[in-house]
């Protein structure tokens, strides 16, 4: 039961921090992108799998992914980046992450679990009164964001914002599928068994982790919607009902969302996870199921 939990554990940490992010490399002489068309008797709405976190040597975007954004005359994301800041995202984070119930972190987690994350929290310059105050999953998060900053990955420099920012500046109308509020309270639903889980999955897979960005990147690269359904999904089906909530739930909701841009008349680009786009109940399939003509560009 332990080992079918880590394996959920270390799916959910790739599914939220590795699948959006690319390295470094040219991607011209790439065949398919993840990025598709999906045409209606209206218009023509362009899907892309995020990648929230880039490096510097990732720009300039490859050049089906500008085109896309080009021809759109609508940019919608996950959350609207003109909608709500970095700093309020980043306020809503630590109200929610921070333990409100008197208690603190060493008495939310084992002895040996506190021990090994205070000694990696201070290998990323992390002092132990700084992770104390808050939740598992908190302390989680902010220790994989901060290994992959020392990897050298930004969020600043996403795909996100770097497509908002351009938005912006061309006063291109933008809009979100779901809230910043939203998606922040998925990790504090976890119960505090699978909180600890997924510090003690993190902080033991932080060696590994240019590794395993390493993997998702090639198939992110290579368009390979196979390899990225298994890197992302396939640990994360031992526990369906988590599965449901995180992915196809939000797949669902997003649908009518996606449809009702289809039949607007208006162009868009629609940017979300690169999880959501895969498998049989990802959006991709679904707006086949639906009729739609869907291309992988």
């Amino acid at each position: 039961m332990i080992q079918r939990e880590a394996g959920f554990v270390a799916a959910t940490v790739k599914l939220f921090f590795l699948f959006v992010f690319f390295s470094g490399g040219e991607l011209s002489a790439q065949d398919k992108t993840f990025l598709w068309k999906v045409e209606s008797e209206r218009n023509s709405v362009y899907i892309l799998g995020s990648i929230h976190l880039l490096n510097k040597d990732s720009y300039p975007l490859h050049r089906k992914l500008q085109e896309a954004f080009d021809k759109s005359n609508k940019l919608v994301l996950e959350i609207d980046l003109n909608g709500v800041s970095t700093e309020k995202i980043r306020k809503l984070a630590l109200v929610k992450g921070m333990i409100s119930d008197g208690a603190a972190l060493p008495q939310k987690i084992s002895k040996e679990t506190y021990e090994i994350v205070v000694k990696r929290a201070m290998d990323l310059g992390l002092e132990e009164r700084m992770i104390r105050p808050f939740k598992p999953w908190f302390v989680a998060m902010t220790m994989a964001a901060m290994k992959l900053e020392k990897l050298g990955f930004s969020a600043s420099l996403g795909v996100d914002r770097y497509l908002a920012q351009q938005a912006r500046q061309g006063d291109k109308p933008m809009a979100g599928l779901e809230t910043a509020e939203f998606q922040i309270g998925f990790f504090d639903q976890f119960s505090d068994r699978l909180q600890e889980l997924l510090l003690r999955q993190t902080v033991d897979d932080m060696d590994h982790l240019e590794k395993s960005v390493d993997q998702i990147v090639r198939a992110w690269k290579n368009g390979d919607t196979g390899a990225m359904e298994n890197l992302l999904l396939a640990a994360m089906r031992a526990y369906p009902e988590i599965h449901q909530k995180i992915i196809d739930d939000r797949n669902q909701r997003w649908l009518p969302q996606i449809e009702n841009i289809l039949s607007s008349g208006e162009n868009a680009l629609i940017v979300v996870g690169a999880a959501h786009l895969v498998g049989k109940a990802g959006v991709i399939e679904l707006l086949r199921g639906r009729g739609y003509k869907v291309e992988q560009e």
